[in-house]
């Protein structure tokens, strides 16, 4: 059993505001965080792939020679 205590007391530290939760609600809260962890991912993957897409292809830049015109 106290491996579980271990277990319970690193999710509270690692769970923003799980430190107050009552134990029954701890799983729920956890569970929560880590769905809008994969959705901030998810979000920053995206922002990324554009920036790189709009840097590399795109934007209205010409990243050539431009005294050759």
């Amino acid at each position: 059993m106290a491996a579980v205590g271990r277990k319970v007391r690193e999710l509270r530290r690692l769970v923003p505001g799980a430190a107050a939760v009552p134990a029954d609600r701890l799983l729920l809260r956890a569970a929560d965080y880590i769905v809008r962890l994969r959705a901030r991912v998810e979000l920053l993957r995206a922002l990324s792939d554009l920036v790189a897409v709009t840097t590399n292809h795109g934007g209205g830049h010409d990243d050539g020679d431009e005294r050759s015109l």
